[in-house]
């Protein structure tokens, strides 16, 4: 063979190795995909076989639909192959490692941070729920600070009773006139409720109970759908109408829906489920209308009373606010 052609084939087993080596070499990227999606109207088994009903009270009612929270699959080591394969996939993203796993924190820190906005999510879902059936509100002072003592229950904030206070926002900064329940009698007091530990909580006639020990999920996306199944389970008739309905949206204590990531792939998730309804934060309607189904109606959302009221609509017949 002449020096030339030796030339040639040498060059092209060294390009065609460094071309294998790029393409399984790992890169900065994670690729999101659809996981699985749980119907919180249901129960689930945990290892031992046991039996967890998500959402249960004191006096429940039956119903014949689903009512479905949806979860992204994280593939945390990802190939230049693989990351090639995934953008080409309508079913997957590949985004940036550090927007998932900022940097300087440890896989456990990680980890301790999704299950405490799991754990948020719940406790907010629980109280947007009770807001939503118009239970009575407390608000509590947890510590002493800003004028208010540990265990003072407010009343009153300038004047307005708490159950009708949409945000304490509005009084975050300066002084404020507050009329505290302390030691069991009424007194007014001027403070500073931007510097205070306060927590608003709901009174719950109803018992109830989220029980997710067998699931493994973890951060706040589930709590729309969690306060939708409390609402389901503690009222009379269906929200869902006998119909498959998944959705996702993370929830504030006063039943505001915020906007979340992975939608696409929720989506995705949802179609294969068999979802004939998706209640999409309003933030990611635009994302969400990009994969609608064409056999699945994605319905956008701003409030718990959005969600409830176009269930109801969708029940009837009637036209809903789709993305």
């Amino acid at each position: 063979m002449k020096r030339r052609g030796i030339t040639v084939l040498i060059g092209a087993a060294l390009v065609a190795l460094l071309t294998w080596q790029s393409l399984t070499m790992d890169v900065a990227y994670v690729a999101m995909g659809p996981g699985p999606t749980e119907d919180v109207l249901g129960a689930t088994v945990d290892e031992e076989g046991v039996e967890h009903q998500i959402i249960s009270a004191d006096v429940a009612y039956d119903t014949s639909g689903e009512l479905h929270l949806t979860t992204v699959r994280v593939k945390q080591s990802v190939t230049l192959a693989q990351a090639l394969q995934y953008w080409m996939s309508d079913e997957h993203a590949i985004v940036p490692r550090n927007l998932i796993y900022p940097p300087g924190q440890s896989e456990e820190e990680i980890s301790a941070e999704q299950e405490a906005d799991w754990i948020e999510s719940q406790s907010n879902a629980e109280q947007a729920a009770l807001a939503y059936l118009e239970q009575p509100a407390e608000l509590l002072a947890l510590a002493d600070g800003g004028g208010l003592l540990e265990g003072d229950l407010i009343l009153e904030v300038d004047g307005t009773p708490v159950d009708e206070i949409s945000s304490l926002e509005d009084f975050a900064e300066g002084e404020t006139e507050v009329t505290v329940e302390r030691d069991g009698a009424q007194t007014a007091v001027t403070a500073a409720l931007g510097e205070a530990e306060l927590q608003l909580t709901r009174e719950d006639p109803y018992g109830i109970e989220i029980d997710t020990e067998a699931l493994n999920i973890g951060g706040p996306s589930a709590g729309l759908i969690f306060a939708l199944g409390i609402v389901d389970t503690v009222t009379e008739g269906e929200l869902t109408d006998g119909l498959t309905v998944a959705g996702t949206g993370e929830i504030d204590a006063q039943g505001n829906v915020g906007g979340i990531g992975g939608i696409q792939q929720k989506i995705t998730a949802s179609s294969d489920a068999g979802a004939d309804v998706f209640l999409s934060p309003a933030s990611n309607c635009a994302d969400a209308a990009s994969v609608a189904p064409e056999n699945m109606t994605i319905v956008r959302v701003e409030t718990l009373a959005d969600a409830v009221a176009a269930l109801e609509s969708i029940a009837a017949g009637d036209a809903v606010t789709t993305c």
